[in-house]
């Protein structure tokens, strides 16, 4: 998942020439000898033209960083020209669907993770498993199971993300304050840091899948589920939040800030100690001239109780191939799809897409230039697809969550009422498993 949806182009252009040119090098090469291993390949075929969809409008970081993609792509294969589409997030799925259902896709897609098992529904996508060249070895088990739907792999990652704790390290060394790591400490801190000029915390409670993503690592890590939402476990982090808004260490206006660039702004300037948020902000952050471990710190998302496992949710966009085209045009959108898994051209992308590889050896190698990643690679290891229990149903089951989220903090309905709610939705939504 990515904030909706602001991404810097300033760190494209301060790329080093030497990183293009291996980064060229590992992008290209998916060439039927390296990569694809197919005697078919898009090489020696005549003229091909692909389609590619994502929503990654200009200029930011992800719009240079896919035309770069597509460029050398396309000098490694001069018979392949690849046609790029973006369309706005909000209206991909909705148009995705639409061609599912009159059987023309895109020979390639770049949707959000939760999306793939409702498409791959359509029948409309390629399952990977069989195409010469696939493997998941070496992937995080998360980046996995989110491409995963009825025992088939339908896309890899284009990168992954979690979101973690952000604080204002001047503001918590000014109230001799540590960053929390337990619930109780949250909820002292943030009435600790609260003042007429700021509040302690912030987090999105949105009307939208931002604010569901952003309880998640509260109520999984609690020991919840989201096929029982009234549960006492996810009764208890739902109030964790209305508590907070409650007591005024907590904006009211959670309820309409979403991720980026409402938190991200009320971070930067100075109206919010702590806030939830992921690495997407990075490029605001470095456009304001703030610096991590300087200005501000990162730590995982505090637990209920020490010994808690956390569990965040995972993240990120995913390449996909529909289904249809040419023989010779689907061989060119397999090698395009490889071309991005070598490991010099995955943290390319992911550098300038804000992501997290979604390899473990990449991710070594990327934290040596990276550190303001390192607790986000740490909860990425072992972070939950969330369409891990409902699959393409996962949008319904999210809703009815975001809604109870909306009444709960809104006072309309008290939390064990909201979710009673929910779960009356919940219950009529069936389960979907992933293997």
């Amino acid at each position: 998942m990515r904030a909706i949806r602001r991404l810097g182009w300033r760190a494209l252009a301060a790329a080093s020439v030497s990183l293009l040119a291996v980064g060229t090098a590992a992008a290209c090469s998916s060439s039927p000898s390296s990569s694809s291993g197919s005697s078919g390949s898009a090489a020696s075929s005549g003229k091909v033209t692909i389609t590619e969809f994502d929503y990654y409008t200009g200029p930011t970081g992800a719009d240079a960083a896919m035309n770069w993609y597509n460029s050398q792509f396309m000098k490694a294969h001069p018979n392949v020209t690849v046609q790029r589409t973006s369309v706005p997030y909000a209206n991909l799925i909705t148009k995705i669907l639409q061609d599912a259902t009159a059987g023309d896709m895109p020979n390639l897609l770049i949707i959000d993770n939760p999306n793939v098992p409702e498409v791959a529904a359509t029948g409309q996508l390629v399952a990977f498993n069989g195409l010469s060249g696939f493997t998941t070895s070496g992937y995080t088990a998360g980046a996995i199971g989110e491409c995963t739907y009825q025992g088939k792999q339908y896309c890899y990652p284009i990168g992954t993300n979690t979101i973690g704790l952000f604080y204002n390290k001047a503001m918590l060394a000014a109230a001799h304050l540590s960053p929390p790591t337990t619930w109780a400490q949250l909820q002292a801190d943030a009435k600790t840091l609260t003042t007429s000029a700021h509040y302690g915390f912030a987090f999105d409670a949105t009307s939208d899948e931002q604010s569901t993503w952003q309880l998640e690592p509260f109520f999984w890590s609690n020991g919840a589920s989201l096929t029982k939402v009234d549960s006492p476990q996810f009764q208890q982090a739902l109030q964790l939040w209305v508590n907070m808004v409650k007591d005024g260490s907590a904006s009211k206006s959670v309820l309409t800030w979403g991720q980026d660039p409402d938190l991200t702004q009320q971070f930067l300037h100075g109206k919010a100690a702590m806030m939830i948020n992921g690495p997407w902000i990075f490029p605001e952050l470095n456009t304001a001239g703030w610096k991590y471990n300087q200005q501000y710190g990162i730590v995982p998302i505090p637990l209920n109780s020490a010994g808690d496992k956390l569990t965040t949710p995972l993240g990120g966009e995913t390449l996909d191939i529909g289904a249809g085209g040419s023989s010779a045009q689907q061989q060119a959108a397999w090698e395009w799809v490889q071309g991005m898994q070598q490991p010099t051209a995955m943290a390319y992308m992911a550098s300038h897409m804000y992501y997290l590889p979604s390899k473990t050896a990449v991710i070594q190698q990327y934290l040596q230039s990276g550190p303001q990643y390192t607790v986000f690679a740490q909860e990425t290891q072992t972070a939950r697809a969330r369409t891990i229990e409902y699959g393409a149903n996962y949008p319904k089951v999210s809703q009815a969550i975001w809604t109870a989220i909306q009444s709960a903090i809104t006072g309309t309905a008290s939390v064990n009422s909201a979710l009673q709610t929910a779960q009356g939705t919940v219950s009529g939504v069936q389960q979907q498993s992933s293997s």
